[in-house]
């Protein structure tokens, strides 16, 4: 958390930390996110905060992401609207992002298409990279049909965990569950979220992964 500039944790329970994320996507926000012990081997932070989409803060999460994944070897950002509202995904390795894509600003995206969205990809029969396609009338539908089957749900329950929206049933969960407060933020400073965000991190130094948010089944 330190690394994240987050304070004033406080032990909490998966309902509450639902109760309060749920809140702050929909225009309540106090300024906390949910910090999860570490599960299957991540740890996640979720709350719009960790938005990787937002336009005044996507630069700064990149930022967070690729310093938290040159410490801990990997780490995940998600956004995803619910609502039919877009996806987003930041991934970076080693101190450097690997893949960021943004449905909703597709200009934003960086690298190569990640295992799982080349599989929609080529099942879609859709060339190059997505956000190639963006402004091609011609590929409308075949986009469309691509960021619903590749949303950052599935990006999420794919590269690492998804406990936001499908909590794993075989989750080997460690450490405590945390309110904290974001850094330098009241909660006037906050803007409003269609759907909750998460960054992840790996803690372990096996196969990297991200760091999931909190049950919400998290999210986003």
């Amino acid at each position: 958390m330190a690394m994240l500039g987050l304070t004033d944790s406080q032990p909490t329970t998966y309902a509450l930390a639902r109760v309060v994320v749920d809140d702050a996507s929909h225009g309540h926000d106090t300024g906390l996110v949910c910090v999860t012990g570490e599960i299957n081997g991540w740890t996640a932070v979720v709350g719009p905060w960790c938005n990787p989409a937002d336009v005044s803060r996507r630069d700064e999460m990149r930022l967070l992401v690729e310093a938290l994944s040159g410490t801990y070897g990997e780490a995940h950002a998600f956004y995803w609207g619910a609502q039919d509202d877009g996806s987003a995904w930041l991934i970076a390795r080693d101190g450097h992002t690997v893949r960021r894509y943004n449905s909703l600003a597709p200009w934003t995206s960086l690298g190569d298409p990640l295992p799982i969205e080349q599989h929609y990809l080529d099942q879609f029969n859709i060339p190059g990279r997505p956000e190639e396609h963006a402004d091609d009338d011609d590929m409308y539908d075949d986009i469309y049909e691509f960021e619903s089957a590749c949303s950052a749900q599935k990006v999420a329950e794919t590269v690492s965990l998804d406990v936001v929206w499908r909590m794993p049933t075989n989750a080997v969960v460690r450490g405590q569950l945390v309110l904290a407060r974001v850094p330098d933020r009241t909660p006037e400073a906050f803007g409003v979220h269609e759907t909750t965000g998460e960054v992840r991190q790996h803690e372990g130094n096996e196969s990297p992964t991200t760091e999931p948010p909190a049950d919400n089944s998290e999210r986003g």
